[in-house]
């Protein structure tokens, strides 16, 4: 199991990879904001048929492989309950709040220096590309700023509507596990966690999808096995 504390190199510059874990990660300035521009892929895989295959508190970090195919993790980047995205922080589980509530940067699985973005900090991102944004419903957040977050690399089904990538977000379409075990939607839709609770069980997330403009801003289930992004402190 992957030790969560190893050194790793962090980019002095927006716009410089990162190296982590054994990976690349390319990043991107948008606004004010530095983001990495492809899905986390860190942990060791965990085979998930059912909903008892749950990744777990055990010191190190553990990942969903679409379909349990350890390539799909390598093309769109591993899936993660929100516990794990977040490792742990204050108690956290996915059902049970953590205490005191997380109220600065979650590191989680990012390396030194980045962290799983909050619901605001997803909330900048989307006013910079739409200044119309809506952060507070839930529901439609942007009616027109998913073009500008979705990569047009071909891995998306189409008409993956309206996808121009000018932001360089690229987007990946990893699809994800349900809470009972088995996976949906891959090339279909992204859905990354913010760090951000809605409930004691439920955490809240952005969405794209391939036939759809908007970005989608909802709360679910902290079991349910999402992507990851991460953000520079």
């Amino acid at each position: 199991t992957l030790n969560l504390r190893f050194p790793a190199l962090v980019s002095t510059a927006c716009g410089q990879a990162v190296s982590y874990a054994g990976e690349s990660y390319p990043t991107v300035q948008i606004g004010t904001q530095c983001w990495f521009a492809k899905n986390l892929n860190v942990g060791t895989m965990v085979t998930s048929v059912s909903s008892v295959d749950s990744q777990r508190n055990n010191g190190g970090i553990e990942k969903y492989c679409y379909n349990n195919d350890s390539a799909n993790c390598i093309t769109y980047g591993g899936l993660y309950q929100w516990a794990e995205a977040v490792q742990y922080q204050n108690g956290a589980s996915n059902t049970n709040s953590p205490n005191p509530a997380i109220t600065g940067n979650a590191r989680g699985i990012c390396p030194m220096g980045w962290h799983i973005p909050s619901d605001q900090e997803f909330c900048t991102l989307s006013k910079f590309i739409d200044a119309t944004t809506n952060c507070t419903a839930f529901g439609t957040s942007s009616s027109t700023a998913g073009g500008a977050l979705k990569s047009t690399s071909g891995l998306w089904t189409s008409p993956n509507t309206g996808a121009t990538n000018s932001s360089g977000f690229s987007a990946q379409p990893g699809g994800f596990r349900n809470s009972s075990g088995p996976f949906y939607n891959l090339g279909l839709n992204t859905s990354i966690w913010s760090s951000s609770e809605y409930s004691s069980t439920n955490a809240v997330y952005r969405n794209l999808d391939y036939n759809n403009l908007p970005i989608y801003h909802y709360n679910l289930g902290k079991n349910r096995g999402f992507s990851a992004r991460c953000i520079q402190d």
